[in-house]
Formats: C-alpha cells, structure tokens, sequence
C-alpha cells in the first residue's frame, strides 16, 4: 500500500469504493478543496465525502478538521478519511466526536481483505498494473521524471509550461 503514489492510492480507495456499491466521482487534479471523492445516493443527491492522503507521516487534527469543514460546506453528514499512514490520538478523537470515519493504512488492508476473493483480486491488480510507484503531476496527470543535479527530485515532463515538482528527502547530493 506504502508503495502506490498518491494518485494510484486516491484511483484505488475510489475502486473499493465502487467495489462496495457506493457511486462515486473523483475530483479534478489540483487543488481539490479538501475532497477527492465525493459519494452520491440513487437519487443523484450527495450523501459523503472522501479524503485520501498517500503519506508516511502521522495524519494530525488539522487536517480532519478541515474535513469537518468541508462537510459543513457540501451540506454532507458523512465523512471518511484514508491514509496509508495513521491518525494522531487528537485526530482520533476529533474525528469520533464528528462522526468522520478513519481508515489508517492497516484498517484499509483489513477492509479489503473482508471483500469476496475476486473483489480482493481485483483491487490488487487495480493498484498495480502499470506504473503504480512513479508520481504523478497534480496539476497535468502525467507521470513524472526523475530529475537529478545538485538534488534528486520529481519533475513534470511538461516543463517550462509546468512547474510542477516534488521533492525527494534525503536527497541531496554531497
């Protein structure tokens, strides 16, 4: 799971989604307002919101609060939060108190491994066919390159007409 990028993770946690029956929509690439993917019911109206985050560090309390406001602003009761990482106990203890449902990295992997045999199957090789591991530009939806120099870092292939790049740490050269 660590080793999806964070588009890959965001595609896949939309796929289990769908996998469960929900309906579902992705948002568009760049700034998403704090939603990737928004849950509809039969009758077209929005019922959720879902947050993904590919990280290795802790989700804090910031970022589910802002997820609380997000529902308040869709005019959405349900709320879930996934991570490959894990929550810090304030967020854990924000999000219960609102009614937001967390999913750390483990818990994800448990919830998978509930489905039906070929629905597990098929999220695997969903999350892992093609290039699963290279970034992706947020603001092109290509993959990028790897740049190297004084630092390694990301770059969009569509350089000078995007910017767009991402830093490798612990990568800079001596």
């Amino acid at each position: 799971l660590r080793s999806l990028e964070w588009k890959r993770f965001e595609d896949l946690c939309d796929e289990y989604s769908k996998t469960k029956g929900m309906r579902t929509q992705t948002t568009r690439l760049g700034a998403d307002g704090g939603i990737d993917i928004r849950i509809y019911r039969e009758t077209g109206d929005p019922m959720g919101v879902i947050q993904c985050k590919a990280w290795k560090k802790d989700i804090g309390v910031k970022l589910i609060r802002e997820l609380a406001g997000v529902m308040a602003h869709e005019k959405v009761k349900n709320g879930v939060f996934i991570t490959t990482s894990s929550f810090t106990p304030d967020a854990t203890v924000f999000a219960a108190a609102n009614g937001i449902i967390l999913l750390d990295g483990k818990e994800f992997l448990n919830a998978i491994k509930t489905l039906p045999a070929s629905d597990q199957e098929h999220l695997l090789t969903f999350a892992t066919s093609g290039d699963y591991t290279t970034p992706t530009c947020a603001k092109c939806g290509v993959k990028m390159v790897l740049k190297t120099g004084y630092s390694e870092f990301w770059g969009c292939p569509n350089y000078p007409r995007c910017r767009e790049t991402i830093r490798i740490r612990g990568a800079e050269r001596k």
